[in-house]
C-alpha cells in the first residue's frame, strides 16, 4: 500500500479555518499533500485564496455535528478541476467556473491535479433567497465570464487582493457580497409570484442586518425606510413565528456571538461588544444569550481564548503520515 504525507500545518489550517474540514489523500497518490491559504475578512463574510496539490477536502457528518456552521460557500476555480459532492449531487468545475455548497451539510471537494481557487463564505441568513432556490443552486455551476455569475466572481477576485478593510467598510462589503450571491441565485432560480412576499421580507431582513448598530432600529423606522405602513411590516412577519422585535434582538445576539469569537476584538469587554450592537442591559444580555445559544456570553468567550483564534499560515512543519484509502 502506498502511503502519502500531509503537511501538518496544512492539515490543521484547513481543520481550524473551516470548522473541522479534513484533508484526505487521493487513492494511490504518493505525492506530498500541502497547500497555501490567504484570508481576508469582510465583517461576517470571508474571502480566501487557496491552492494545493491533488487532494480531497471533506466536511464529514461528524464535523457538521461537532462544529455546526450555517454558511454558504462559493468556490471560484482558477486552475485545475474540482468536483463538489453534496446531498447526492456532483458538480464538476473547470477553470472559469464556480459552484455553491452549504457548510450545514456534509460535503466533499476532490482536486485531481494542482489547483487554485478563490472562496467566499457568507452566513446563510444573509443570503436572502428561498430554500428551494438555494437547493437547486447547489446542483448548478456558473461561468465567471458571462451572465450574473461574472459580477459575483469579479467581486470575490477583487476582494481576495484587498488588505483587511476597516470595520465599517468590511460590513458594507460583506452585505454587498451576500446580496450579489442572492442576485445570482435568484437570476437563475427565480421563485414563483407567490414567493414575492418572501422576497420583500428578505429585503427587510437584509436591511436589519445592515443597520443593527442603529439604536433607533425598530418597527417604525423600518416601515418608513421601506415606504410601507407599520401594519404591513407587522403582517409580513406575523406568520414567521418570530415577530420583528424578536428578529432584531436575535440578530443582535448573533452579532455579539460572532464578536466574542473574533480575535480582532478580543481586547473589548463583553459590555463593550454588546454596546457595539445597541445592547446595554447586561442582565438581559446574559439571560437572552443563554436562552438563544445555551451558554452565557462569558462562558462562550472562555471557549475562544485569543491565542487559539489567531489564524495560522504556511505549510511548513511536521509531516503527518497518512495511509492511503
Amino acid at each position: 500500500m502506498i502511503a502519502s504525507s500531509i503537511a501538518d500545518a496544512w492539515y490543521h489550517e484547513m481543520e481550524s479555518t473551516f470548522g473541522g474540514l479534513q484533508v484526505v489523500p487521493l487513492i494511490n497518490s504518493p505525492e506530498m499533500i500541502s497547500g497555501e491559504l490567504a484570508a481576508t475578512r469582510l465583517g461576517s463574510v470571508g474571502i480566501y485564496g487557496i491552492s494545493g496539490t491533488p487532494q480531497q477536502l471533506v466536511r464529514s457528518p461528524q464535523a457538521v455535528r461537532q462544529s455546526p456552521a450555517e454558511s454558504l460557500k462559493v468556490c471560484v476555480l482558477q486552475r485545475g478541476h474540482c468536483t463538489i459532492e453534496q446531498s447526492g449531487r456532483e458538480v464538476t468545475l473547470s477553470p472559469g467556473q464556480f459552484g455553491l455548497y452549504d457548510t450545514a451539510l456534509p460535503y466533499r471537494l476532490t482536486f485531481q491535479k494542482a489547483w487554485h481557487c478563490e472562496v467566499m463564505t457568507a452566513p446563510s441568513a444573509a443570503v436572502r433567497t428561498p430554500g428551494t432556490a438555494l437547493d437547486k443552486a447547489r446542483g448548478h455551476s456558473w461561468s465567471t465570464t458571462t451572465g450574473s455569475g461574472s459580477v459575483l466572481a469579479q467581486f470575490i477576485s477583487s476582494c481576495a487582493s484587498l488588505a483587511s478593510p476597516s470595520t465599517a467598510a468590511g460590513s458594507h462589503l460583506a452585505a454587498a457580497g451576500a446580496s450579489l450571491l442572492s442576485g445570482v441565485v435568484l437570476h437563475d432560480f427565480e421563485p414563483a409570484a407567490e414567493n414575492m412576499e418572501q422576497l420583500f421580507r428578505n429585503k427587510i431582513e437584509t436591511y436589519i442586518d445592515q443597520n443593527l448598530r442603529d439604536p433607533d432600529l425598530g418597527l417604525e423606522k423600518i416601515a418608513s425606510d421601506h415606504h410601507v405602513s407599520v401594519r404591513t411590516v407587522q403582517r409580513l412577519f406575523a406568520g414567521t413565528g418570530r415577530g420583528l422585535t424578536r428578529l432584531v434582538r436575535g440578530r443582535r445576539l448573533e452579532a455579539v456571538r460572532r464578536d466574542l469569537a473574533d480575535a480582532s476584538v478580543a481586547h473589548l469587554s463583553i459590555a463593550e461588544i454588546a454596546a457595539r450592537w445597541s445592547i446595554h442591559d447586561a442582565q438581559w444580555l446574559s439571560k437572552a444569550f443563554k436562552a438563544e445559544f445555551g451558554i452565557t456570553p462569558s462562558g462562550l468567550r472562555r471557549t475562544y481564548p485569543a491565542e487559539n483564534r489567531e489564524s495560522r499560515a504556511g505549510t511548513t512543519g511536521l509531516i503527518r503520515e497518512v495511509p492511503q484509502q
